[in-house]
């Protein structure tokens, strides 16, 4: 089973809301569990398999008033303001998909094959890429069939960014992180092996980054 844990609840998507509660989720998928705050027991991105799971515990945050009024999110619609007046809207879409995964098993039969991979799916171990069982893809297929559904609301304003766009950022920046060493090692063998500390700062701010800190100062 693997736990994963979201950022504090002063760094949650809802710390802005009047009322917030501590959603608890189980992935029935790839058993990963992490808690997330939100202004209600909504459902939530595995962050690990990115399927959609349902909370299966929800509970108002202490200090919270459930009978806090929140704005309320209405279908955009155009007589909900003077004509020619712009509105802030949340647009959003959703579609099926298909999540294959690949693995490489050593066994005496398709079956026993089989087994291994099912063993390692339950243990949430399958995405390891171990000798063993090297992991040889992880895509995104869309559905057959499916189509393509839109969602516009208007919107007081704009909620935070969710795990799924939080970790995106971290992968960006570790990629970041590597092209920057490459090229100040690059820069420095150009300027017969030494290397400006000013370059690696700057990687290191990227390091910080990616690690889902805050970026302090880094004194040369």
């Amino acid at each position: 089973m693997k736990t994963i844990n979201q950022p504090s609840v002063g760094t949650t998507p809802a710390e802005n809301s009047a009322v917030r509660y501590l959603n608890q989720y189980r992935c029935p998928y790839c058993q990963t569990e992490w808690e997330d705050v939100w202004d209600c027991g909504c459902n939530d991105r595995c962050p690990n398999c990115n399927k959609e799971i349902e909370p299966y515990e929800s509970a108002l945050i202490e200090g919270e008033s459930a009978e806090t009024d929140l704005p309320v999110e209405e279908p955009a619609s155009a007589n909900d303001t003077a004509e020619g007046v712009d509105q802030l809207f949340m647009v959003s879409y959703e579609i099926d998909y298909v999540h294959r995964v690949s693995v490489g098993i050593t066994a005496e039969s398709p079956e026993a094959a089989q087994q291994l991979a099912e063993q390692a799916f339950n243990d949430a171990t399958i995405w390891d890429d171990t000798a063993a069982m090297p992991l040889l893809s992880d895509e995104y297929h869309e559905a057959e069939g499916e189509s393509l559904v839109w969602k516009s609301v208007a919107v007081a304003r704009l909620p935070e960014p969710d795990h799924s766009v939080r970790q995106l950022k971290k992968e960006q920046a570790a990629m970041r992180v590597c092209r920057g060493l490459v090229e100040a090692y690059q820069q420095g063998e150009a300027n017969g092996g030494s290397i400006d500390w000013d370059d690696l700062d700057q990687v290191m701010l990227l390091a910080v980054q990616a690690l889902g800190k805050p970026v302090l100062e880094i004194q040369s």
